[in-house]
């Protein structure tokens, strides 16, 4: 039966109906009916794209959504959609393009200043991208995603130190809010978090620092663990109202301990860096044990910063806690750090940019197992420890493990980051041998970031002071994101 053409705002209005309801095998049904009558539908067209690309069949959604497109050139949401799906099939110069005319027809729109800087960026054009992140945000100054793009950009070139620390701050805001919020709202945390923010609390108080309602979390932080009738292991702990109200005014702190840039080099003058360098490449593996890597003045003051500042957020179920360069984990020593890397050693860092920067604190009690077997998405994996040696109870071990059999090109992020006995097998397979790194304060591993890699067996002492911190930087792009 054919459909009266007087029909087609209705059935439209049909569709739309059926789609906002989460119907879309009848939304479709009904665009491909107004299609068949009236071929030139823009509307049918783009609706009908935008159900493809959900349904993940993004070739035809690329196909419905230009057609659309081209109907209806001055429609800024069809240019709008059609970068979105040409993005996804990773065509980034028409992206790039219908973008640039989604803009043009209206400048205001600050998701698609995001979404085109994005694609402006997967084309090495970071400097276009970085103007188009800032215009998000002078439009949307809360669009966090746009914040963290707009922040790593400016990282990578370690230039701007103001603007990173200013980014650094926001977003360190934002997810501490976040992080308080669920707090308030489940009233449950994993006990060595709890720990940690005990600890922490204490630590703070003896070194002085006025945070709002520091002495409260501490008293309910303790309360909620004198409950328990085992030792932090991972397990759940209900807290009362007034415990959870305590211990989330504590996690919505967002205080960042100041770690200025130094004079004189961040790091260790004795080292000879040339030999460093020369030995990296010296063996069959892109793999260098540094010992002394920072200055005295550096190490102190990184340390100083990563007990005091409060951005340990994200848990691991082996009981370690993550804090992330956008989540505060950066200073301008940090940047300095990097930079000095790449200036004493060019023939490994060439110009690979920093990538990513983060730590991992162990909990107090914890012992045994630390981070999985796993490659990291970069070229070149700096992991150095920065907790006293007197702290670790074996000192032929709580260090490093690094495979001689990097992670296959063609894996995903998946199978090289987050499958341990895939990897394992893999490792086996190719009868694959290790390098153990005992632990060592201010000791580094330099290292191809393909090669396989895990923590090895943790014995530390108890106490926050004691914690096992390792510090991880990542420069370049080698395996696939």
């Amino acid at each position: 039966m054919s459909i009266s053409l007087q029909n087609e705002p209705q059935l439209f209005q049909e569709a739309e109906a059926h789609y906002g309801s989460g119907r879309m095998a009848e939304a479709r049904a009904v665009c491909e009916r107004l299609i068949a009558a009236a071929p030139h539908h823009h509307d049918a067209l783009n609706l009908l794209g935008i159900i493809a690309a959900q349904d993940g069949d993004n070739a035809r959604a690329v196909d419905f959504i230009a057609r659309a497109a081209a109907l209806s050139d001055d429609n800024p949401d069809f240019h709008s959609n059609l970068g979105v799906v040409l993005e996804r099939v990773q065509q980034y110069y028409g992206a790039a393009a219908s973008y640039h005319r989604a803009l043009t027809l209206r400048p205001d729109d600050a998701v698609t200043w995001f979404n085109r800087g994005n694609v402006l960026r997967e084309l090495g054009q970071r400097r276009e991208a970085l103007e188009c992140y800032e215009r998000a945000l002078t439009l949307q100054p809360d669009f966090i995603s746009a914040e963290e793009r707009c922040f790593w950009l400016h990282v990578s070139e370690t230039r701007d130190i103001a603007r990173i620390m200013q980014l650094a701050g926001k977003i360190s805001a934002h997810r501490a809010k976040e992080d308080a919020d669920k707090t308030r709202g489940l009233k449950t945390t994993a006990d060595f978090r709890l720990l940690h923010d005990y600890e922490q609390a204490a630590y703070l108080l003896n070194h002085n620092q006025a945070l709002p309602g520091l002495h409260e979390a501490h008293m309910h932080a303790k309360a909620a663990l004198d409950r328990q009738t085992v030792a932090p292991a991972g397990n759940l702990i209900f807290m009362t109202d007034a415990e959870a109200a305590a211990v989330a005014t504590l996690r919505e702190q967002a205080l960042l301990y100041p770690a200025p840039a130094l004079a004189h080099s961040a790091l260790n003058p004795g080292n000879d860096w040339p030999a460093v360098e020369a030995q990296y490449f010296s063996g069959n593996l892109e793999l260098v044990v540094i010992d002394n890597l920072l200055s005295p003045e550096a190490l102190e003051s990184l340390r100083s910063f990563a007990l005091t500042s409060t951005i340990w957020r994200r848990e691991y179920a082996n009981q370690y806690l993550g804090a992330f360069s956008e989540g505060g984990f950066v200073s301008p020593l940090h940047l300095q750090i990097a930079d000095e890397l790449r200036e004493k050693m060019p023939r490994i860092f060439g110009d690979h940019r920093l990538e990513h920067l983060w730590a991992f604190k162990y909990a107090s009690s914890q012992t045994g197992k630390g981070i999985n077997v796993h490659a990291d998405f970069a070229r070149v994996n700096l992991n150095f420890w920065i907790t006293p040696d007197d702290a670790n109870l074996d000192p032929q071990s709580g260090g490093l493990i690094v495979y001689d059999v990097p992670s296959p090109t063609s894996w995903n992020f998946q199978e090289y980051n987050n499958d341990p006995a895939h990897i394992y097998a893999f490792l086996q397979e190719r009868g694959a041998r290790s390098e153990t790194v005992p632990y060592r304060c201010n000791r580094a591993v330099l290292f191809n970031s393909n090669l396989f890699h895990e923590t090895d067996a943790i014995r530390f002492k108890e106490g926050f002071e004691n914690s096992r911190i390792n510090v991880t930087y990542l420069f370049g792009r080698g395996l696939k994101a």
